[in-house]
């Protein structure tokens, strides 16, 4: 795998990601998709499938990423991929509209974690003390409003490159559980997985803000993880100390984020 395309990791063994809130808007409606339907996915390592097995060695998609287990549940034949691990939104507008059409029916992405550097936040919470933790998670909220800016542009620039499509932009799972005991060896404390947890809901809120402003679809992934982070007994994220830390794993594309899509799309 390319060397930018787990941006997110970069920091420790390498690290990645921490979120997860908030719901679909009221008005979201099924849609009947279909073999004709044409799909686009968009969108950072969350949407790629780094964690999941038999992932490629440019962008880490993988056919048990949520893009293809939604589109094989679908029997979808026109299906696009320009998903990669590693992206930020300036990736997606440069690099991913062109996968979009006018004919484009159906588009999913998940894209601004790495924008904020989280693999960094967790980093600084494991290594550097609570009070580091606070300040750093203090930091990267102060940071939202121009997160908010960026991916707005972006959500834009997806609804110029394909009007016709319903856009389901999916939120990010948290990574920790908050529970006083952890199963896992290497984890930040229950103070900062707390911390961490804050980050996510803030990043988590600017998302969904921003989704509702440009007309698409917040699809919340954190209930269908709950009780399977890092921590858990039974965890569908990968633990720190991994290839692909802090990432899903085939079960939490297949149980997390798969049905979460699913009950925004029908």
């Amino acid at each position: 795998m390319r060397k930018r395309s787990i941006r997110l990791l970069s920091a420790v063994v390498p690290l990645a990601a921490a979120l997860g809130l908030l719901t679909a808007p009221a008005h979201a409606q099924a849609h009947a998709y279909d073999s004709t339907t044409k799909y686009v996915a968009m969108g950072d390592s969350f949407s790629s499938g780094v964690g999941a097995s038999t992932t490629d060695l440019d962008c880490g998609r993988s056919p048990q990423g949520y893009p293809a287990l939604w589109a094989k549940a679908h029997g979808i034949n026109s299906f696009t991929d320009v998903s990669c691990g590693g992206a930020v939104t300036d990736d997606v507008l440069t690099k991913q509209l062109s996968g979009l059409s006018a004919d484009t029916d159906v588009v999913t992405v998940t894209i601004g974690g790495n924008d904020l550097a989280w693999g960094d936040v967790v980093l600084k919470c494991l290594t550097s003390g609570d009070a580091a933790c606070t300040a750093e998670v203090d930091r990267v909220v102060a940071a939202m409003p121009a997160l908010s800016s960026k991916v707005g542009a972006t959500y834009a620039a997806i609804k110029n490159a394909a009007p016709n499509a319903d856009v389901y932009v999916l939120g990010y799972p948290n990574l920790f559980e908050t529970t006083a005991s952890c199963r896992a060896a290497v984890a930040p404390n229950q103070f900062q997985r707390k911390e961490i947890a804050r980050f996510a809901g803030a990043l988590n809120q600017t998302l969904s803000a921003s989704v509702a402003k440009a007309g698409f679809r917040f699809v919340d992934a954190q209930p269908f993880f709950a009780g399977h982070a890092v921590c858990s007994s039974t965890p569908w994220i990968h633990p720190i100390v991994n290839l692909t830390p802090l990432h899903p794993k085939a079960e939490g594309y297949r149980y997390g984020y798969l049905p979460a899509l699913t009950s925004a799309t029908g």
